[in-house]
Formats: structure tokens, C-alpha cells, sequence
């Protein structure tokens, strides 16, 4: 962490954020662990590089923008661990993973919900990626978009797992988190061009989560509300549920 801080070449610095990324994949819990400390509990926020400039060349900066990027996309990673309980791209996480769907039935809807707008910011900020290579062919930047493909292939499958629940639950979403899932299945479906320019693969898991979203945009905003007494309610046989002012349409 020292190394990526005292340094101003973007070669450098880019080799100093893989190896925080196959930390984050591969690493030993404890430097995992270590990676973990945020400013809100008192440690230092090592991957604020928003600043970084190398103007040495042309190409150094233009990988500057990668440098910037990368900081800013492995923190985000790190703080949706600090949501999910776990970092989801970490092999060092498998037994969490293998007791899953158990652990996933027995959560609130505003928990599952919760997760899936944080995964979603993960491959927001993946579609973030620069657009222009520093140059063709770069090595680093080829290795860094393989990591960044398994980290959306891991994504996608925490995704399926969660919209597959919430699709058992949709009879017993309240309105109000009904418009929270349906503007995180949105903004994931903003990003669905950007994916497919950056990666060309299909996966059934990849093509599970697009039917997914689909399906339960078409179905929560089929949901009949009315309005009473100035709020909006959800009306489910003679239950009546109140929820804040607001429509579908607001995402």
C-alpha cells in the first residue's frame, strides 16, 4: 500500500492494484482482512487515488485513467463485501457460498434487496471501465479485464440467487420495496449494452439473470395501487399495506 502511494508512474501503481485484486480473489484471509479497514473505523483509505495524474507520456497518461478507475472500482468491491458479509469474488469465501440459498431464504426482503443494489453498483462501476486501451495489446490492461470478467461472472450468479427468492416473495413485497427493486433492476439493465461491448460470452447464468429482470420488472409493474387518504397502499386480497408517496415510474 506504501509502494502505491509514494509512487507517480502508472505502470507502477496499476501493478500495485492487481496485486490488491488477486489479494481480494486469492489472499489469505488475514490480508484480505487487512484490506478490509475503512476511514469509518478509523483506518485509512488507501485506494483514494482520484488525483493520480503521470503525464510522462501519452500513454502513461492515459493508463492514469485506469489507475483512478481501478482504485476507485476495487474499494467498491471491498465495501459491498462490508453488505454481503463476504467478499463474493474470493475462491477464500467457497464455504460461505456452498450454504447459500439456505442462507438466502431466511433473509428480509430488504436485505435481499439491499444486496442486490450493492452487486448492482459493483457492475456499474464495472461498465465504468475506460474506453480507450493505453496501447493495443497492453498485458496489463488484458489481465485486469480477465479479473474483471470473473468478478461479473461471480456477480451475476450472486444476482440469479437473489432475484430467484425475490420472484417467490413478489405476492409479499410492500409498494415501497417494490420501487426499490424495480429502480435496481433498472440501472442493471442500463448496463446491459455496455456488457456485451465489453464481453463477448454467453453464459446460461448471464443470459438467467437478464430473463430474471425482466420478468419481475413486467410483474411488479403490474401491481395494482390505489390511492387513499393522500398515500399510496397495496391492496393483496383484504390486507392493506401503507407505503410512502411514490410510483413505479419514479426509477
Amino acid at each position: 500500500m506504501d509502494r502505491l502511494h509514494r509512487t507517480g508512474n502508472s505502470v507502477v501503481a496499476l501493478k500495485c492494484l492487481l496485486i490488491i485484486h488477486h489479494i481480494i480473489k486469492r489472499g489469505p484471509f488475514i490480508l484480505q482482512d487487512q484490506l478490509s479497514i475503512y476511514p469509518a473505523t478509523g483506518g485509512y483509505n488507501y485506494l483514494k487515488l482520484s488525483a493520480f495524474r503521470d503525464g510522462a507520456t501519452a500513454t502513461t497518461w492515459a493508463l492514469s485513467s485506469w489507475v483512478r478507475w481501478y482504485a476507485r472500482y476495487l474499494e467498491t468491491l471491498l465495501s459491498i463485501s462490508r453488505v454481503l458479509g463476504y467478499l463474493p469474488c474470493s475462491s477464500s469465501c467457497s464455504m460461505v457460498k456452498e450454504n447459500q440459498e439456505h442462507r438466502i431464504s431466511s433473509f428480509l426482503n430488504l436485505d435481499l434487496i439491499k444486496d442486490i443494489d450493492s452487486i448492482v453498483t459493483l457492475i456499474e462501476e464495472i461498465c465504468n471501465v475506460p474506453d480507450s486501451l493505453a496501447r493495443e495489446g497492453d498485458m496489463l490492461v488484458k489481465e485486469i479485464m480477465g479479473l474483471l470478467l470473473n468478478d461479473y461472472v461471480s456477480s451475476v450468479n450472486e444476482i440469479v440467487l437473489r432475484l430467484g427468492e425475490i420472484n417467490e416473495r413478489l405476492g409479499w413485497l410492500s409498494f415501497g420495496d417494490s420501487i426499490e427493486l424495480v429502480c435496481a433492476l433498472k440501472r442493471l439493465q442500463d448496463c446491459q449494452e455496455r456488457l456485451s461491448v465489453l464481453y463477448l460470452v454467453s453464459k446460461p447464468s448471464i443470459e438467467m439473470m437478464w430473463g430474471l429482470v425482466q420478468e419481475l420488472k413486467d410483474k411488479v409493474g403490474s401491481l395494482k395501487v390505489y390511492k387513499e387518504g393522500g398515500n399510496f397502499a397495496e391492496l393483496e386480497g383484504k390486507r392493506v399495506s401503507p407505503v410512502r408517496p411514490a410510483s413505479l415510474g419514479d426509477c
